[in-house]
């Protein structure tokens, strides 16, 4: 018997919302955001599906970038930049584009000839205090990238681009403050193009579309858009399984480890072979649900490493071939990751290899 417990993808969705995303900025080049296996959707039939759409990728460090590049001949950009001057030379040997965020890169990139084929991405620090240059140091980075090439990208990233109302304000700064960079850098030359937006920025704030936009999270379906009218964004993955025991205990009986959850009256539980060694989170133990046949059915007692218990009382016609959907198609990443505390990027980038995958 195979494990029933799949994550189901479709690519049609992917290609849809790519298709609609670009519809948004039709201006702007589109570099989606494929760091952590695509989100772990799988990095290759990602790739595969929507390589034609697109005009290149952001991956997070060298060895994805590396590996990206056996799968398009697209642009590529690193957006951890190079740890150390041998990482630099293998980013320019792939012609990989990569981001230079920090004083330490600059020692070692002023060492090394950077041929036209690769574009430098200048970060810059706009208040989330992570990586990149301030205002202050700016002008002296740009300047010394501009001697060693004019292809140059200006990039920024929110800290929050939600569009909530707790988000709005602080994404506005940001905008300003990489605006008033963008001018004062691009008139000391170079060939220069900026990039601001990421998901929640594309959605929300037109003012950040600039040259190069960089979804992420919504060409998989999550919806980042809080204001104005929602466009309609596809969920690509659906994580589903089957029960593999189906069984009645008696009023008081208890369930799962320590005995958290009892019955308050004869109930019927199945269990599912998934847990949190194949990604899904414990912090939903008696509080996460399912939906059994489409029919809403709770999480009941700790979530173990492989194994989940559901409470299928109140539900007619479940057996060892109801469809079981954990998240996805009917049930929003978005509600599951609320209710377990974490965010959607978590949920979906924590599927283990257990898990097996299955194209549609």
């Amino acid at each position: 018997m195979t494990r029933p417990t799949i994550a189901e993808i479709n690519l049609s969705s992917i290609q849809q919302n790519v298709i609609q995303l670009k519809k948004i900025s039709p201006n702007s080049l589109c570099y989606p955001v494929v760091k952590a296996n695509a989100y772990g959707h799988g990095l290759k039939k990602v790739v595969e599906a929507i390589d034609a759409l697109i005009n290149g990728y952001c991956v997070a460090t060298s060895e994805e970038a590396i590996n990206l590049r056996r799968l398009t001949s697209k642009s590529i950009v690193c957006l951890e930049g190079p740890y150390n001057s041998n990482e630099l030379r293998s980013l320019i040997l792939k012609k990989i584009d990569f981001v230079i965020h920090s004083h330490r890169q600059l020692v070692f990139l002023n060492k090394e000839e950077i041929p036209m084929s690769v574009k430098i991405w200048l970060k810059l620090d706009t208040g989330m205090n992570r990586l990149g240059f301030n205002f202050i140091e700016a002008k002296n980075a740009y300047l010394k990238i501009l001697k060693k090439t004019n292809n140059i990208v200006l990039m920024s990233h929110f800290s929050s681009a939600a569009g909530t109302k707790t988000s709005l304000d602080k994404s506005k700064k940001q905008i300003q403050e990489f605006t008033k960079l963008e001018k004062k850098l691009k008139k000391l030359g170079g060939n220069t193009l900026s990039s601001l937006c990421n998901s929640g920025g594309l959605l929300n704030y037109k003012k950040s579309h600039k040259d190069i936009m960089r979804p992420g999270i919504a060409i998989f379906g999550v919806n980042q858009k809080e204001t104005g009218k929602k466009i309609t964004l596809k969920p690509a993955l659906t994580l589903k399984s089957k029960f593999i025991s189906i069984k009645e205990v008696k009023k008081g009986d208890k369930v799962g480890y320590d005995g958290s959850w009892s019955a308050k009256k004869d109930s019927v539980i199945g269990i599912l072979p998934i847990g949190y060694a194949d990604g899904y989170p414990v912090t939903l133990s008696n509080n996460g649900y399912v939906l059994v046949n489409g029919k809403k059915a709770n999480v009941i007692g700790r979530i173990s490493m492989d194994l989940i218990a559901i409470d299928l009382t109140s539900l007619s016609n479940v057996d060892y071939e109801s469809v079981v959907i954990l998240y996805g198609k009917g049930l929003p990443i978005e509600v599951i990751s609320k209710l377990a505390g974490i965010i959607p990027y978590s949920l979906m980038t924590s599927l283990t290899e257990r898990v097996k995958k299955k194209y549609i």
